[in-house]
């Protein structure tokens, strides 16, 4: 019995190791994380109308990836709001005749066929995805399905590859999502090698990158409990269960809460709480375990009956025997220290044929795990010592150390490997973060030339802004210049011609005024037989002779005279030229323009001319009369 006993301490690390290995679950493989694009509210809400509203205000550009990732959410429990969501997304990817997004629904429906175990589907909508991806488009999430889809057919080193290149997608893209998703790919590649190490630190980058926003699932914290124990490290794995507790006891799933409790057992009795790892076990009768968990709950409370009363494990393997048929590659593997005690105890416990025909109904997976058929093959042998045929036995002992053997040296190289994984995925880890970092320096270099260059522009267009006004400005300052020398010259026309009329009409003046006075002396000497009428005459040539000298211009200088007062009332007119006055007089007094123009000797438009000039100095704009001037005086 010490023996035995020695030989359960020795191999302990090894069993405990695949006993986890066969306790992690691969139905993880299609997890979905969560994208914090859209802020958390969107994936806090239960039905598909909800999102839907949601949904609607969103732009064509960010909508899409959002409904995606909550679409992925209602695939994994709520099948109703699923096809929901997914009715409104391919009406609304068909109305806008979006490649990419009927890409991402085709890839939604590999999920669906993969899940159901449909290969040959997973490759079609594979490769009708393929087609409508857009050159430059992300293509994480394809890389997501056909690396899921290789994981599937164990072309574990394909999916690699296919995950590396999703990584840097998702990465190029910030699609936390999927990035999400592909570790945990990967972590699952890792435990289907039994490179515990890789996985459990791929796991924890899932885990430390969770989105906040979003309830983190329990399988993700039970797979990395479950690391921690296969490394022995129980005190690390106690307190990480506690650390997540509040996520342990939400979870609902019957399977998740079968696997944490099992991991529970494992961390009580490793760390020698056997108060505590009895009052759980009493609450968890053997009708509660299901099928997948029977012999880990087996291992359990049989550790936990080695400690407490090493008697009764014959009695209680022997109970189980149902179980362990069922099962025999997992109990080979958790229980068979358990399994051999008790043979030494009662010999007929397990029938060599049984044992046969179990390992012959599972030799694919004993042909890929020395240790389990060591295990086996060292079983037999203490059947057969017990039986007393050594022969046998002896035989049967060189097989079980053929395997133990082959076990090390694949043990080494699962160590070595898995030493060269976390390596790998340090490196992985620091080139995505190299390209984050050479992506958010691109953005920075491509913001401060594109600041650069705006601000350039911006002094180029103020530059010639300021040329085009100042060109203007001298274009109307030129304007101007000629329109007043072109006044100019025109008054000094008009004062020119004025004064030419003028003299001719007091030449004619003086003309009519002597001739009046030559006729009216020749009518003195003129006998008439009707004086009257040549007095009469006489009378009006002298009356011509008196007339004073009084023009048309003239009438406006009297004007002048008479509201002389007004240039005073506005002093910026007194520099208007004569001409310009009488214009301005006779406006006032309410001449018409024709009738100015006839009075003044000027052109129509020289009237409106000055007029405009004389607004200006002003100030004034049309809608003040010329009449109101002469009230205002």
């Amino acid at each position: 019995m010490s023996d035995i006993i020695k030989y359960i301490k020795a191999n302990k690390k090894m069993a405990i190791g695949l006993l986890v290995l066969v306790l992690i679950t691969f139905g993880w493989v299609k997890f979905i994380g969560i994208s914090p694009k859209s802020g958390p509210s969107i994936y806090a809400i239960s039905t598909a109308d909800s999102v839907i509203s949601i949904l609607d205000k969103m732009s064509e550009d960010e909508y899409l990836k959002i409904a995606i990732d909550k679409l992925s959410i209602f695939q994994s429990n709520q099948e109703l709001e699923f096809k929901k969501l997914r009715r409104y997304i391919d009406n609304r990817v068909k109305s806008n005749d979006d490649s990419y997004g009927m890409s991402l629904l085709l890839i939604t429906h590999g999920f669906e066929c993969d899940e159901r175990g449909e290969s040959d589907s997973v490759q079609y909508y594979l490769d009708e995805a393929e087609s409508l991806l857009p050159v430059g488009s992300d293509k994480s999430y394809y890389y997501h399905l056909k690396s899921v889809h290789l994981m599937g057919k164990r072309e574990f080193r394909a999916a690699k590859e296919l995950i590396n290149k999703g990584l840097s997608e998702a990465t190029k893209f910030n699609d936390l999502h999927v990035r999400t998703s592909l570790l945990n790919n990967l972590s699952t590649i890792y435990f289907y090698q039994s490179l515990f190490g890789a996985a459990s630190k791929c796991f924890l980058e899932v885990y430390d990158n969770y989105p906040k926003d979003e309830q983190m699932p329990a399988i993700l914290i039970n797979n990395i409990i479950s690391l921690k124990i296969a490394e022995k490290n129980y005190k690390a794995a106690d307190e990480f269960w506690k650390k997540n507790e509040a996520i342990i006891e939400a979870a609902k799933d019957p399977y998740a809460r079968g696997v944490l409790a099992i991991n529970k057992l494992q961390i009580n009795i490793s760390l020698g709480r056997w108060d505590q790892s009895a009052a759980l076990l009493s609450s968890m009768p053997d009708s509660t375990i299901l099928p997948e968990f029977r012999i880990e709950f087996l291992g359990c409370r049989l550790r936990q009956q080695m400690q407490v009363d090493a008697s009764k494990v014959s009695a209680m393997v022997k109970s189980h025997v149902p179980w362990i048929a069922d099962n025999y590659f997992k109990a080979i593997l958790g229980i068979n220290e358990s399994m051999e005690y008790s043979v030494m105890e009662n010999p007929d416990l397990f029938d060599l044929d049984s044992l046969s025909i179990w390992h012959d109904r599972l030799r694919l997976q004993f042909k890929e795990n020395p240790l389990a058929n060591s295990n086996h093959y060292r079983l037999m042998a203490k059947i057969l010592k017990s039986k007393d045929d050594p022969d046998k036995a002896y035989i049967a002992l060189n097989q079980s150390m053929e395997f133990e053997n082959e076990f090390l040296n694949f043990h080494d190289s699962i160590t070595k490997a898995d030493f060269t994984a976390k390596k790998e995925l340090e490196v992985l880890k620091n080139s995505q973060l190299e390209y984050q970092l050479e992506l958010s320096n691109r953005k920075k270099i491509s913001n401060y030339t594109y600041g650069l260059f705006a601000s350039l522009g911006l002094i180029l267009i103020l530059t010639a802004l300021f040329f085009w006004m100042k060109q203007r400005i001298k274009q109307r300052e030129l304007a101007m210049a000629n329109y007043q020398l072109s006044l100019q010259r025109e008054e000094k026309s008009h004062i020119q011609k004025e004064k030419e009329m003028n003299e001719r009409i007091i030449h004619m003046s003086e003309l009519v005024l002597s001739k009046s006075m030559e006729i009216s002396k020749k009518l003195n000497t003129i006998k008439t037989e009707n004086p009257q009428e040549l007095d009469s005459i006489r009378k009006d040539l002298e009356a011509m002779s008196r007339v004073e000298n009084t023009t048309r211009p003239q009438l406006a200088d009297s004007k002048i005279k008479e509201q002389g007062d007004i240039f005073d009332h506005y002093p910026a007119l007194k520099t208007l030229s004569l001409t310009e006055k009488r214009i301005f007089i006779l406006s006032v007094d309410g001449y018409k323009s024709k009738d100015i123009a006839a009075i003044v000797g000027v052109t129509p438009q020289y009237i409106h001319n000055v007029r405009s000039k004389i607004r200006r100095i002003l100030g004034i704009d049309n809608s003040i009369h010329w009449e109101s001037f002469k009230e205002k005086s």
